[in-house]
């Protein structure tokens, strides 16, 4: 039986952390006797990885345990169905080579999922011990934390480009029918985020650029080879996840497939729930391996005199509770003293929560005591937040600047410090809540985050979007499965708040199998009023902050009302579960002990899904509509078409270039402004869909006027043109809460292009004019990739025959 390793580095767009990612990862694999083929540089292009690819397929025996491992830049191309640049469903998942920029219409250098797939499914014929780690994301956004750099594309790769690769790939006989789905079930696939979240690089507690992903399990692997246990890649993928959420909440890496396997092996083996114990001359009990599930200072062992399944009181040999760790277990006394038998061991039974590193001056250093949650920061803590004291007072710090106003330097001001501290270290308990590999929900659920303007959705990537104060969001959760789940939405703001997003359901919304539910909807008038976002007065203003919605997925009703109603109060009368215990003691106010410890509880299992985004103090800024042709008069002698029946018409749309929509369909709207009798704004619409646009392509409009009535002193009209768009509403029913009464014709067109900006992906002004009595009847109109006609007809004879006005 051979072990080999395929690793992949592709530094591209600024990474710099991916050779370090490669030879941490050789390192760590050559301990456990892998042989590893790098693919990196100049050997890191697109034919050079599916070279490798295919050699490591030709060469595999059945026996052989084989790693796939990627560092490097994530890509995707977007559903054509959204309409939008974020990933859904539709969307396809790229990895992005060193030759990527080369691409062209006939020669495309990415690779995709779906040929990264059947390369899987190949592999996995040969040899079922396949193992693929990829630490990369799919959709690139902006950070703004120092040194770190995001792991995907910061834009789409165009999704013709794609689909014309795979079609040809079709056509040349790839074997799509082993691209499988939800996923090959012979290999066991770790990854830095979910799909649509944000994958980083920043320097490690070593100093050295890398990976988070990367870091994490390198370690965590060298703290498994040196422990002598069995681990299933679950418990490894639970201590990834930890020390990744220990450096940034904003990634949790997933596994995916056969999680229960023993690492590199197929043989499968249940999460790590008890460890070997063995007492020292000194009386101290030395806990192996306790580190591979997260263990830390505070929690608390239940020592069984053999590998009973779970903890017996009656049998109990005595506890330990855990004053220090290593790399290799965790050390405690044994209560009461006694002997150990060979072949005890140690269930965990109380966990403590982890701390949020604090920097404080030295007068104020005894504060932590008072705090729970909060712990002295070193210079090398991640995440750590600092408190200042000068002439203004008492004021929290974080990277990107004030949490607050300064508080009086008192005994007032320092009760409001312990407060502040108090609320950032729940928030920071909260953030990295994970399920223990031992609990892992492993039914699956969708999940859909949405800005929401006047009823309509507008999808937004799970990490990464930006929202500004005042707007409305709302969040669809799926349920996958064939379990009933209950859901449960908790806010942390960028003040630290916590809140329960759905009050009505405090034990969280119940999803059978196949249903979905929106958190945002109006369930008594079934609309869609959304979830408003909004600045909190006690955060100073300045740029954007994170904030964070949790999304809490059970097997059972669970509580989370304790989170903002301090503790059990009103909670459910039989024994609270592991998780509502958590809860609980993350609602506790500062005065309880800072070292309580929440017990195991009773068993629910249960998965946290992240949504984080950006939140913006500023409102929106209105978008002011410009346009491709703009003929209105500058000449204010010109006298405007004046108090007669006008008939307004567009016909004869050509499509020249159509690069901002290909092969996909195209949406026209058309305002037509004027005046009523009595001198009040009106306003008149046209929306029309149109379906295969291909360049050259004459468009048939429906024939019917944009306007017909009587024109009183104005008449003004604009033209946009967009992508898609047709489940969406039309521009009238966008417009009856968007245009403001008795406002200018200017105002009305900005907010009309603003509200369907705000809908659309990219609504195009192509065209805006002023209706005069010198237009011609009939004229052409060339905006930049489309051609249209537009007639204006006047009835001004006493028997109502059209006439033209005079040129």
């Amino acid at each position: 039986m051979a072990r080999k390793a395929l690793l992949i580095g592709s530094a591209t767009d600024g990474l710099i952390g991916v050779e370090n990612d490669v030879n941490a990862m050789e390192k760590a694999l050559a301990r456990w006797r892998f042989t590893s083929v790098r693919c990196e540089r100049e050997k890191a292009t697109r034919a050079e990885i599916l070279d490798a690819y295919e050699k490591l397929i030709s060469q595999a025996q059945p026996d052989d345990a084989i790693v796939i491992f990627y560092s490097g830049h994530g890509g995707y191309a977007p559903d054509p169905e959204l309409g939008h640049g974020t990933p859904g469903p539709g969307s396809l998942q790229l990895i992005v080579p060193t030759d990527h920029d080369e691409t062209t219409e006939t020669d495309f250098r990415y690779i995709t999922a779906p040929e990264l797939s059947v390369l899987l499914a190949r592999l996995t014929e040969r040899t079922t011990n396949v193992t693929v780690v990829l630490d990369c994301c799919h959709a690139g956004h902006m950070s703004r934390v120092e040194g770190q750099k995001v792991r995907g594309l910061p834009r789409a790769v165009n999704a013709h480009l794609v689909q014309t690769h795979l079609d040809n790939l079709r056509a040349e006989g790839l074997a799509v029918e082993l691209w499988s789905s939800p996923g090959n079930p012979h290999a066991v696939r770790m990854v830095a985020c979910a799909p649509e979240q944000r994958a980083f690089e920043a320097p490690n507690a070593d100093g050295e650029q890398m990976g988070y992903l990367t870091d994490a399990l390198t370690r965590t692997l060298d703290e498994l080879r040196d422990s002598g246990l069995n681990a299933s890649w679950a418990t490894v993928a639970d201590r990834v996840r930890q020390r990744v959420l220990a450096v940034w909440t904003g990634q949790r890496p997933e596994v995916e497939g056969p999680a229960q396997r023993i690492v590199f092996s197929t043989d499968e083996l249940e999460p790590l729930v008890a460890f070997p114990v063995s007492l020292g001359r000194d009386g101290i009990a030395r806990i192996t391996g306790a580190t591979l599930t997260g263990v830390r200072r505070g929690d608390q062992f239940a020592v069984m005199p053999d590998d009973s399944p779970v903890p017996d009181d009656r049998r109990k040999l005595g506890d330990v509770l855990v004053d220090r760790v290593d790399a290799q277990a965790a050390y405690g006394r044994l209560v009461p003293a006694t002997e150990l038998p060979m072949g005890a061991r140690a269930h965990l039974v109380r966990t403590a929560l982890p701390a949020l590193p604090v920097h404080l001056p030295d007068e104020l250093a005894s504060v932590v005591d008072a705090v729970p949650y909060v712990q002295l920061a070193t210079p090398d803590s991640a995440q750590a937040v600092r408190v200042e004291a000068n002439d203004d007072g008492l004021t929290v710090h974080d990277d990107l600047g004030p949490l607050h106003a300064p508080r009086t330097q008192d005994a007032a001001g320092t009760t409001e410090l312990v407060s502040d501290l108090t609320r950032l270290g729940r928030a920071h308990a909260l953030k990295r809540l994970t399920e223990p590999a031992g609990l892992a929900l492993t039914t699956p659920v969708s999940i859909a985050f949405s800005r929401v303007v006047r009823g309509v959705t507008t999808r937004l990537p799970l990490s990464g979007a930006t929202i500004h104060s005042g707007q409305s969001i709302c969040v669809e959760v799926r349920n996958d499965g064939h379990d009933t789940v209950y859901v449960s939405l908790l806010d942390i703001g960028v003040s630290a708040k916590i809140s329960v997003l759905h009050t009505a359901s405090p034990f969280g919304v119940r999803l059978d199998p196949g249903v979905k539910y929106v958190f945002g909807a109006d369930d008594m008038f079934a609309g869609l009023p959304g979830l408003r976002v909004g600045w909190p007065d006690t955060v100073p203003g300045g740029g954007p902050r994170q904030e964070t919605i949790l999304v809490l997925v059970t097997e059972e009703p669970t509580e989370t009302r304790m989170l903002e109603q301090r503790g059990f109060r009103g909670c459910r009368a039989d024994d609270p579960s592991q998780l509502e215990h958590h809860l609980s003691l993350l609602g506790l106010s500062p005065d309880h002990k800072r070292d309580i410890t929440p017990p195991i509880g009773r068993p629910v299992r249960f998965a946290v899904h992240s949504i984080d985004f950006d939140l913006a103090p500023d409102s929106a800024t209105p978008e002011r509509a410009e346009f491709q042709v703009d003929d209105r008069p500058v000449d204010g002698a010109v006298k405007p078409i004046g108090r007669t029946p006008v008939t307004l018409s567009l016909s004869e749309l050509v499509a020249h270039h159509n690069r901002s929509s290909r092969d996909t369909d195209v949406r026209l709207d058309a305002l037509v402004i004027t005046s009523d009798s009595t001198g009040r704004p009106t306003l008149h619409t046209r929306t029309e869909h149109f379906s295969g646009i291909t360049d050259g392509a004459g468009l048939a409009l429906s024939g019917i006027p944009v306007f017909r009535g009587d024109a009183h002193d104005q008449l003004d009209i604009a033209v946009w043109i967009s992508a898609n768009g047709q489940d969406l509403p039309d521009l009238g029913t966008l417009l009856r809460h968007a245009a403001p009464t008795g406002a200018e014709v200017s105002t009305m067109v900005d907010s009309a292009h603003q509200a369907l900006g705000e809908v659309l992906d990219k609504a195009t002004g192509v065209y805006r004019n002023t209706v005069t009595d010198r237009m011609p009847g009939s004229f052409v109109v060339r905006a930049q990739d489309f051609t249209f006609r537009c007639a204006v007809t006047v009835d001004s004879g006493p028997s109502g025959t059209g006439q033209n006005p005079r040129p």
